[in-house]
């Protein structure tokens, strides 16, 4: 079943994330599109990647189905931790954005190249740059 879900992130400080996703015990997800862009007009260092450590999230949402018969969602998309990630050791995918309101991308991962989510498991967008980044407009696409 297709999930997705927009939201806005924090605006991340230096070292620090914007948003994660993440899955609970008994479900593994596929991740099969990320969109991104910048609120305001801040440059913007954004990664993808797993954090080192494992977060709890205190601020989520479900995500919606694409069909409205099926079950409901069980991943979340996070942006508030009272155990916050950590940086991951690697990056799965990094952009610089400008300082342009607006400007953004999509990383799409069709059948066969998705980033799996395995049970219990977390993605973090995380700032690497050395600045304080923008509010991210963000939009998630998995199956479960």
């Amino acid at each position: 079943m297709l999930y997705s879900l927009s939201t806005l992130t924090v605006a991340a400080a230096t070292g620090a994330p914007y948003q994660t996703i993440h899955t609970p015990a008994g479900t593994r997800g596929f991740l099969r599109e990320l969109g991104i862009s910048v609120n305001a007009a801040t440059a913007s260092s954004v990664g993808l990647g797993r954090p080192a450590n494992t977060p709890t999230a205190t601020t989520s949402v479900l995500g919606l189905a694409h069909d409205v018969a099926d079950a409901a969602s069980a991943i979340n998309v996070d942006t508030a931790w009272s155990t916050v990630p950590t940086a991951p050791t690697q990056f799965l995918r990094r952009v610089v954005f400008p300082a342009t309101a607006g400007v953004g991308l999509i990383w799409a991962f069709p059948p066969g190249q998705e980033i799996i989510m395995g049970l219990s498991s977390w993605l973090v967008l995380w700032n690497f740059g050395g600045a304080t980044g923008s509010i991210l407009s963000t939009y998630w696409t998995w199956e479960e």
